[in-house]
């Protein structure tokens, strides 16, 4: 396309200094046909430890794969990686292909550990990269009618002025409510009635109303937005989120994918979010408050509550308890389920905790990399998104990761100026005067005051002792701020500085009149579509040889459960207690909160075998809740054997690893 045949290198503060053998060959975007040819090429190459999986077809016909990593096929935990869901972020796709091609020139990275790829979420979506004229829009090419006329698909995008892209119109219109900014002609921004502005213009995509309902460009090809059709915080009735959460082929087979394969430990997606650098937020405002909790009249009653008042989760977890059968827990799901709380929509406390280690430890691996270009920062996770669903629903730690924002532009330094109001106030009459007349113009020029104040006169009023400088400050200090001119918002200013400096400027249409069949006189112009969002492809290669191998760091914290020790103590009549301490060896904890709060994934099971073993006290299969990173956990067990015997104690995990020992009773 234009404006990435700029073959301009941004590489300044981005050169990656390894010493490790990355991939090559990573110059240029593929189609997700080329991609599949990518996987399928990797899958020859190594096809003891690969095995290519065909996931879903998408509405539009094409092959969604998933590439499996595995040393000779074993069952290891794994990682979930998917890429581009959104269908608009090709480099993300770059960005799994790249990881895959590093595990695989890496054997120690899938020695124990199994790594699923899918580096296209959402081909449809990602074909319009290729497709002429080029626009942005993630959907897939399940048809729909948006506008709920008689006609499906039928009001898309025109390409006006034949340049290639679908951009914007902007059109003068008394009741518009957009102004060209002050600080760049290029850029428009809204009005503020508050500030006394009028708006100027209304604004259109580039088409025109191809099915005469007087509204432009409102039923174009395309149906299900991907990346936001997963259940948790699904919004029903949008226009591209879909019927229903999974009522798309991608998303429903990628989730059965998921349910099917217990041995995922974790998820990972390329995208246009990014907890690797910022945590998942917090604040999101859900259906209910958990800390304060109103048990219905009609429920309180069984459980001797208070209908009148209101209980934490805590207060009602340990009402329920003892009303439940020895050997089952209360859990937070449990009551949220019972009561009609509604999803939960904010991280927990807990798992924030480890998110944060971890995303200083990738920004001290960026620094180390000398990537320390300050960038914008990344889009906020979605509702309905897969890395969502993956921490609300499976209750697997759930990394993201945009491999590019625009760079921010750096502040100049601005020197500190000789008069403020507050050095004024701090001088004496004399000092005051020896400013002079021409300093105290350029002064008050400069902070905007009203035209009748003048150098001259503020030196005769001092003078005179009418005003002291004291009286000055505070005078100067009730004077209106200065009326900026509007100011560019920090996106704006860092792509038109990218385009000017990287994309030599081709990143932007510049507005141009046109005759519109309908609105008559309009300009076409404005931001080319992806030119934000995605970089020259001669960026491709530095961008992922920094970024992308922590993500094969990040794995090296999953939880993995060992048997720290196993013991036996004779208690006499042929009775032993047994003893065993798990141990998680790394940092993140097994489950996370949110795994624990809605009992999934599946605890590991401890199994105790030997031949004839009596049971006193505890059970031969043994669920393990519970063990936080770099953290043990105690079962004991009190068994009866008549004659000395060994006793095994195996710890399975499909997704925690597992351990066996062995121990000795009697003599």
């Amino acid at each position: 396309m234009i404006f990435l045949a700029a073959g301009l290198l941004w590489l300044p503060g981005w050169i990656s200094i390894t010493g490790q053998q990355n991939p090559s060959g990573y110059d240029s975007y593929l189609k997700p046909a080329e991609i599949n040819t990518k996987l399928q090429d990797l899958n020859r190459r190594y096809s003891a430890d690969t095995r290519l999986v065909k996931l879903a077809v998408s509405p539009g016909g094409s092959t969604l794969n998933i590439l499996e990593i595995s040393k000779g096929g074993k069952k290891n935990p794994a990682v979930l990686v998917v890429a581009n869901m959104e269908g608009s972020y090709p480099l993300a796709s770059m960005g799994a292909l790249y990881l895959a091609d590093l595990v695989l020139s890496q054997p120690e990275t899938y020695n124990d550990l199994n790594w699923y790829i899918l580096p296209c979420g959402n081909p449809d979506g990602a074909e319009r990269y290729f497709s002429r004229p080029l626009y942005m829009d993630g959907r897939n090419q399940l048809p729909h009618n948006e506008d709920l006329d008689d006609q499906t698909d039928e009001d898309g995008y025109n390409d006006l002025n034949g340049d290639g892209f679908i951009t914007q119109m902007r059109v003068k219109d008394p009741g518009g409510e957009w102004v060209v900014s002050e600080a760049d002609p290029r850029i428009m921004r809204r009005a503020d009635p508050s500030k006394g502005e009028t708006g100027v213009y209304k604004m259109y995509s580039e088409g025109i109303d191809d099915d005469g309902d007087g509204s432009y460009n409102e039923d174009p090809p395309g149906g299900v937005d991907v990346s936001i059709n997963f259940p948790h915080l699904f919004r029903p009735f949008s226009k591209t989120g879909g019927l229903w959460p999974g009522s798309t082929e991608e998303t429903y087979q990628l989730m059965k994918y998921a349910y099917g394969h217990p041995e995922i430990a974790m998820t990972f997606a390329f995208g246009s979010s990014d907890f690797c650098i910022s945590p998942p937020g917090s604040g999101r405002r859900g259906s209910a408050d958990f800390d304060k909790i109103k048990i219905p009249e009609r429920i309180a009653a069984r459980f001797g509550a208070d209908p009148d008042r209101t209980y934490t989760m805590k207060e009602i977890m340990e009402m329920v308890q003892p009303m439940l059968p020895q050997g089952m827990e209360v859990t937070e799901s449990m009551i949220s389920s019972f009561l009609g709380l509604g999803a939960m929509v904010n991280p927990m406390d807990a798992d924030l905790a480890f998110y944060k280690e971890l995303s200083d430890k990738y920004k001290a691996h960026l620094k180390d990399k000398k990537f320390t270009d300050e960038r914008l920062n990344a889009e906020p996770d979605r509702d309905g998104s897969f890395e969502l669903w993956a921490y609300y629903h499976l209750g697997l730690p759930s990394f993201t990761m945009n491999l590019f924002t625009l760079p921010k532009v750096k502040e100049e330094k601005k020197e500190s100026p000789d008069i403020t109001p507050e050095k004024i106030g701090a001088m004496s009459n004399e000092e005051f005067v020896a400013l002079g007349q021409e300093k105290l113009d350029a002064f008050l020029k400069e902070t905007g005051a009203p035209s009748q104040y003048n150098g001259a006169m503020m030196i005769t009023m001092i003078e005179s002792g009418r005003i002291t400088p004291k009286q000055m400050e505070a005078m100067l200090k009730q004077l209106p701020p200065k009326k900026e001119p509007g100011e560019l918002d920090p996106k704006s200013r860092a792509f038109l500085a990218f385009n000017d400096k990287e994309l030599d400027g081709k990143g932007f249409v510049n507005w141009e009149s046109y005759k519109h069949p309908a609105l008559g006189e309009v300009e076409i112009g404005g931001t080319v579509p992806f030119a934000e969002n995605t970089p020259p492809a001669q960026m491709i290669d530095s961008l992922l040889k920094i970024q992308v191998p922590y993500v094969t760091e990040l794995a090296k914290n999953l939880p993995r459960l060992s048997i720290l020790e196993a013991k036996t103590k004779e208690l006499g009549g042929g009775v032993v207690r047994l003893e065993v301490w798990i141990r998680n060896e790394n940092l993140l904890p097994f489950p996370t909160a949110m795994g624990e709060r809605n009992q999934q994934p599946g605890p590991a099971i401890l199994l105790v075998e030997g031949k004839d073993l009596e049971f006193l006290d505890g059970l031969p299969r043994t669920p393990v809740n519970k063990v936080g990173g770099k953290q043990n956990h105690k079962s004991e067990w009190l068994i009866r054997t008549d004659k000395p015997s060994e006793i095994t104690i195996r710890l399975t995990s499909p997704n925690a690893w597992g351990d066996v020992k062995t121990v000795k009773t009697g003599s």
